[in-house]
């Protein structure tokens, strides 16, 4: 007997009162997939309809599925989008009668009160129920994960039909029909359908590999009871198997319990890992492990090949600091990791329950929106002339920055240190510039810092680009600095988020501390109040310099906004203003002759919002700068010449493997 599934997943409405669903999608996806693979229904016998799916389309692909395709055969019915509950009051015998419909993408409702009433292009549960009734299937599992989808079975208790007749049923509803259907923002699917997946999954499987749909929403439910939605079913006839999967899988044979991995069953494994894209397996060991880990498995290999990665869990991190073995915690990661395939996520999963080790929650690893990521490029230049000492580090959201090792490549324009490899060096002649130097390393640095230690993020990432310079250097146009990308030259601040950080109040305990209380200072103050406390000079034509510590001292000022001075003492008054008062952020813009509204920027910037979370300020920023490079001239606009300092004592690298030779 064949098995044909529809699976739907509705994730855009036009009306006001449905909200665009993030999940649908996902869901219907994913769960066509696990019936491809394991739910015995090939590719060409599953219908997927998704994203936008009008009441047209959807009353059609019903009726042609349950009379034609499914017809005699086993059929599977999935929907996951917005249902919903119409109301009635029936005066004359006091009684409340309710209808629930499956919203279509062009449904149209209208709000009485509190009240839906539906007008158009949804489909009522009764007729579903109808059409069920005239079909002639051999099975049908029905999975309905939308709001007040309990409705359907109370449509199915109703209908005399469906319970005499010789075919076996069985219909799962995620909600109570005056329930509504949830989902997390910080989680792949659904709750009913995350449950479900995961009540499906592999290691859930009997003897046999088989998990009927009765064992699927027991778990399913029981998982969802101290929820805010209650899961329903009503089925009949024989057991329905909604997968089986190959009882003859690598990770089903008989294993040791040992805790100790034995070379017999790291080669069952090693086929599985090799399948595992390296940003990622890179990203399970500095999650699971270490940052160091991952260093020294770079420093062992560059290749990051599965021998190498053996080599590190095994002999030089085999265990971590609470005395886990370092190889279960990667294996751990990759089982629930989103960019992992639903099968190996169950293969790595199988192999961790059948010796006994726990099963992470399955989206435990899932981070809410975007990574705020900060690649921090440290500067350091004792005196004029002497060589450049460079070092950088990844740091992810609120954890501890990771130093960044790269080996020298031809044609060698940097080097690493002899006695630090952290440390990159290299030799600024006079008639070179700054840019030609450093240039060369960020590009390289860039490179490796997205590939081996962001890209195998489950989440995708912002990157700020923060360089610490020394003093000298800080006016440097950094954000017009020129870098390869796709075989043309583009400005570094087109690409990326960059800001210019201050050398010395990073190793300077004076500067250090004046800027560590001005921040104090500005967390400390009111959200209406920071903008009153940018000191802003491009609103004055001339100024002198030479007073602007006492004015940025007495008025408490956190930040400051002007047109660069052209004259070369001038800027050193002005970043000795900023040292001596710890101001941390300094907006200013390299060219005072512009064709638009300076001013009207620099206020854009200076708001309350973007003072307040400066993550907003660095973005705003990136902004006008693409708008600006974006344009046929872009010299002419304010975004090609602003630059920002911006000083975050509480983001900081390490200073130690600055100190060599010390």
């Amino acid at each position: 007997m064949a098995r044909y599934a529809l699976v739907v997943g509705i994730e855009e409405y036009d009306n006001q009162h449905l909200k665009a669903l993030s999940k649908s999608v996902t869901d219907a996806t994913d769960f066509a997939k696990l019936l491809e693979n394991y739910g015995d229904c090939p590719k060409n016998q599953i219908i997927l309809l998704k994203g936008r799916v009008t009441e047209d389309k959807l009353t059609e692909a019903l009726r042609n599925f349950l009379n034609e395709q499914a017809k005699n055969q086993e059929a599977i019915i999935y929907f996951s989008g917005h249902g919903v509950l119409e109301k009635e009051h029936k005066k004359i015998i006091d009684e409340i009668s309710m209808q629930g419909y499956l919203a279509a993408s062009d449904c149209q409702l209208t709000k009485q009160g509190e009240q839906l009433i539906v007008q158009r292009n949804a489909i009522p549960l009764q007729n579903i129920t109808k059409l069920i009734n005239k079909t002639e299937l051999s099975s049908l599992i029905f999975i309905l994960d939308a709001c007040h989808s309990g409705s359907l079975i109370q449509e199915i208790c109703n209908s005399f039909n469906i319970l005499t007749n010789n075919t076996s049923y069985y219909f799962m509803a995620a909600c109570q029909a005056y329930e509504e259907s949830w989902a997390k923002k910080s989680k792949t699917h659904s709750e009913f359908t995350g449950a479900l997946l995961e009540a499906l999954s592999q290691d859930k499987a009997d003897e046999d590999g088989m998990i009927t749909a009765g064992q699927a929403f027991d778990r399913a439910s029981k998982q969802l009871e101290t929820g805010r939605q209650k899961p329903i079913f009503m089925g009949k006839g024989s057991r329905l198997s909604l997968v089986t999967y190959p009882v003859t899988s690598l990770f089903r044979e008989n294993c040791s319990k040992s805790p100790q991995i034995t070379d017999n069953e790291l080669a069952v494994l090693k086929p599985y890992l090799e399948k595992i894209d390296k940003h990622v397996l890179t990203w399970a060991v500095m999650s699971a492990i270490s940052a160091d880990a991952l260093n020294q498995w770079l420093a062992l290999d560059e290749f990051l090949s599965i021998e190498s990665f053996l080599t590190i869990v095994r002999e030089q991190f085999p265990k971590k600091t609470d005395g886990s073995l370092s190889l279960i915690a990667v294996l751990q990661i990759l089982s629930c990791h989103p960019k992992i395939s639903l099968e190996l996520q169950t293969e790595f999963k199988m192999w961790l329950q059948t010796r006994n080790y726990g099963i992470p929650d399955g989206y435990s690893i899932h981070i809410k929106g975007k990574l705020n990521a900060y690649l921090l490029v440290v500067v350091k230049q004792e005196r004029p002339r002497e060589p450049l000492h460079l070092t950088a580090y990844v740091k992810i959201e609120n954890k501890t920055p990771i130093p960044i090792f790269i080996k020298p490549k031809p044609p060698f324009l940097y080097q690493s240190h002899p006695e630090n490899g952290a440390i990159i060096t290299c030799q600024l002649s006079e008639d070179e510039t700054l840019e030609e130097k450093i240039v060369p390393y960020l590009q390289d640095l860039l490179k490796q810092s997205g590939d081996i230690y962001l890209r195998g993020s489950p989440s995708t990432y912002n990157l700020v680009l923060e360089i610490f310079l020394p003093f000298d250097y800080l006016a440097e146009s950094v954000d017009l600095w020129g870098i390869e990308r796709i075989r043309r030259k583009r400005k570094l601040g087109r690409e990326y988020r960059v800001i210019v950080r201050s050398y010395e109040r990073l190793v300077d305990a004076y500067y250090a501390g004046k800027l560590e209380s001005a921040w104090k200072l500005m967390k400390s103050m009111e959200q209406k109040v920071l903008p009153t406390c940018i000191r802003r000079l491009e609103q004055e034509k001339r100024y002198f310099y030479s007073i602007l510590e006492q004015e940025l001292t007495e008025q408490q000022s956190i930040g400051l906004s002007c047109f660069l001075p052209e004259a070369e003492a001038e800027r050193e008054e002005l970043f000795v203003a900023l040292y001596e008062t710890g101001v941390p952020l300094a907006l200013w813009l390299r060219s005072p002759d512009l064709e638009n509204d300076g001013m009207l920027h620099f206020e854009q910037l200076l708001c309350t919002r973007c003072l307040q979370d400066h993550n907003q300020l660095i973005e705003q920023l990136f902004k006008k700068r693409q708008a600006a490079h974006f344009c046929r001239n872009p010299e002419n606009q304010w975004g090609y010449h602003a630059a920002m300092l911006l000083d975050n004592p509480e983001r900081t690298p390490s200073l130690n493997p600055l100190k060599f030779g010390q």
